[in-house]
């Protein structure tokens, strides 16, 4: 085979690699269980106020996001007390602070606090959030801090405006994994209100 041919065999298959990554993040983003609300309030610049139900998560802090997406992955994949894999659901939702991320998946339904296999790593812990109410702001793209920052202005704006109390931190709700393309991200920046 010659140079140009092992290029294109080469880039060939990078490209059928690419695409079925592709599919499958879209693929996956169209299948993943999303946790349920209601709407009950729509703001300007697209803020919406929401009533979220019950939810039971499972839950790590660390020093990236990358880490404590791990730890979390590898509970859902079965190293946990009970060797319980669980599907995936959408959103993962993430509070960053200056040294550290807190980060939790919404464990599918069906589980709660009392029946949700014990984590095998210590720092992961299993909690319920009661039901809340919600105000959320959804952009796409890539959630990185700039793009969080600035939608969280947007929506701490319209609260303001529309003089709604706010209960506790900002925080990101991602929807995707990271290989699908940037424009097809559904990532929203939420807080809790009064």
């Amino acid at each position: 085979m010659d140079k140009w041919g092992f290029v294109f065999a080469l880039l060939t298959v990078l490209t059928v690699m690419t695409g079925a990554w592709f599919i499958a993040g879209v693929y996956y983003s169209m299948t993943a269980e999303n946790i349920g609300y209601e709407v009950i309030d729509e703001l300007d610049d697209g803020v919406e106020i929401r009533r979220y139900g019950e939810m039971t998560v499972v839950s790590t802090a660390a020093n990236g996001q990358n880490e404590a997406f791990s730890l979390l992955a590898r509970y859902i994949s079965g190293n946990n007390r009970d060797n319980v894999r669980m599907n995936m659901t959408s959103p993962v939702i993430s509070i960053k602070d200056d040294s550290s991320v807190s980060m939790s998946f919404v464990l599918p339904e069906g589980y709660d606090a009392e029946n949700a296999p014990l984590p095998e790593k210590s720092g992961v812990a299993i909690s319920t959030i009661p039901p809340r109410k919600l105000a959320v702001i959804t952009f796409s793209g890539y959630a990185n801090d700039n793009a969080f920052d600035d939608h969280r202005s947007v929506l701490s704006s319209q609260l303001e405006e529309h003089g709604i109390v706010t209960k506790g931190d900002f925080f990101l709700m991602r929807y995707n994994p990271p290989w699908v393309p940037p424009s097809l991200m559904r990532n929203e920046v939420a807080v809790e209100v009064e």
